[in-house]
């Protein structure tokens, strides 16, 4: 959507050009006044033009052959990477059958590039919003064709440019600016309010906690770590949120873009050194806050590194008439009045399926296996036993999770039976069944679980496990540590 909040009445005119009379030393004196006979004398005020020079916007430097390649290329990838952004937002009949056509259309390219191209050993899979992971072999390759499709873009229109008079790209830059700035700042507010609301880092449950420290991946340890923190965890994206908000309006762009680069890069850095499958994807979002802040890095030089003056930058949109800045205007508002409202009902909505007040599963929390009977002989707690039960644990209705006696974990997908005080086990594709139980509560602090799982009758006796106890959970902050309780 290439609207924009911050107009200006009208177009910047043309400087004037200056004569030899408009240079301060040829500026005439004025003609001395007459002396007065009475009163002091007046106070000589310093001529404007002797005040110091004030910076000009200067004419911009023609672009080069390089520059207008570089920035085709830059053109064509960056429009390809962001599609079909901003197009399924508008309500046209039809659309989403185009789009559905276009998906279907990288698909065969990923696919035949992978198989004929790069001749990887293994089909391709698309696992397009199946696993959470936006650094799969279907991503990459489709990154490289994305990169492939951009350069005989750019060759195609060097060429055809190349024929005519060579022609700069102000005017379409400008038209990238603002197309990257919607996308990149209606991505951040995504991102920011699933953090501000808490749904993208939880406080972890029982059965996190209860894991062994040297068990967890380094994606699980860095969710650990942000989900432990709420006042962090708010911080970290209010940060995106202010980030994105920024990027809106064209006066804030280029302080949207520092705040986005300073929070992406942190973001990408963690990416990166926890092995979080959103490397590429992260890099892109800090790459397109790079490329906003691109026209104003001479800018910032002279002012933060070389302590000179600089010229101010140009603030004119792509449009003139009056009507363009009032439309410009309105949409621009009622695009990031309607991108605020869903980012936070959607959040709200998350956080209210998963809220702890919500309805439970029947059997809800983390129990310590203290008797476990196998077949009727009754199977003692030794590490060695891979196949005797040490801990269960279940927060949502549709997953019941065991973990071993050697610290394996096995997750199996329930259905409860409330009327029948039974549980079926399955796998999460409802292909295999693997076993049912009947529950009993004796007290609130045990459970007792009779039934079968992979052919072996089984009667576990249970004991609920308190969170309170976890240090994780009850430290608290401090003001005042006498010594570092690192522990």
């Amino acid at each position: 959507m290439s609207v924009d909040f911050d107009v200006p009445e009208s177009w910047p005119e043309e400087p004037p050009e200056r004569g030899p009379a408009s240079r301060p030393e040829e500026t005439p004196e004025p003609a001395a006044a007459p002396p007065t006979s009475a009163g002091p004398a007046p106070t000589p005020v310093a001529s404007p033009a002797l005040a110091g020079p004030v910076p000009a916007a200067a004419a911009a430097p023609a672009w080069s052959l390089a520059q207008r390649i570089a920035f085709r290329f830059v053109f064509c990838y960056l429009l390809l990477y962001n599609l079909p952004f901003p197009l399924y937002l508008l309500p046209i009949p039809g659309l989403g059958a185009v789009f559905m056509a276009y998906r279907k259309f990288w698909d065969t390219v990923v696919l035949w590039t992978g198989a004929h191209v790069l001749h990887l050993a293994h089909p391709i899979q698309n696992l397009r919003g199946k696993t959470g992971s936006g650094d799969t072999t279907y991503d990459w390759v489709k990154l490289l064709c994305f990169a492939a499709f951009a350069a005989v873009a750019t060759l195609a229109w060097t060429l055809a440019t190349l024929r005519g008079k060579a022609r700069e790209h102000r005017r379409l830059h400008e038209w990238l600016r603002i197309y990257v700035r919607y996308a990149l700042g209606t991505i951040l507010l995504s991102y920011g309010w699933a953090k501000v609301i808490k749904n993208q880092f939880p406080f972890p449950s029982q059965d996190r906690l209860l894991e062994p420290f040297g068990q967890a991946s380094p994606m699980g340890l860095l969710w650990t770590f942000m989900g432990v923190s709420t006042p962090y965890t708010f911080f970290a994206g209010a940060m995106e949120v202010l980030g994105g908000m920024l990027l809106f309006f064209r006066r804030t762009t280029t302080l949207g873009a520092l705040v986005t680069i300073t929070v992406m890069t942190n973001v990408f850095m963690l990416n990166m050194c926890y092995d979080v499958p959103v490397k590429q994807y992260s890099l892109h979002l800090l790459l397109m806050a790079v490329f906003l802040l691109a026209p104003d890095l001479g800018r910032l030089a002279n002012v933060l590194v070389l302590h000179r003056p600089t010229e101010p930058a140009s603030l004119a949109p792509p449009w003139s008439a009056r009507w363009a800045r009032i439309g410009g205007m309105s949409l621009c508002v009622l695009y990031v009045g309607y991108t605020l409202f869903t980012d936070i009902q959607s959040s709200l909505e998350m956080q209210s399926e998963f809220d702890p007040g919500k309805p439970k599963a029947t059997i809800y929390g983390t129990f310590e296996v203290e008797e476990f009977v196998r077949n009727g002989q009754t199977v003692p707690p030794l590490v060695t036993d891979a196949s005797r039960w040490r801990r269960l644990a279940s927060y949502y209705p549709q997953v019941l999770s065991v973990r071993q006696m050697d610290d394996t974990q096995h997750r199996f997908a329930s259905e409860y039976s409330t009327a029948k005080h039974s549980i079926a086990l399955s796998t999460f594709d409802g292909k295999s069944a693997m076993g049912a139980f009947t529950y009993a509560f004796p007290d609130k602090d045990h459970l007792v679980l009779q039934g079968t799982l992979l052919k072996d009758a089984l009667t576990v006796r249970l004991r609920r496990l308190d969170s309170s106890h976890f240090l994780l959970v009850s430290r608290g902050f401090h003001w005042v540590s006498e010594y570092p309780f690192n522990r």
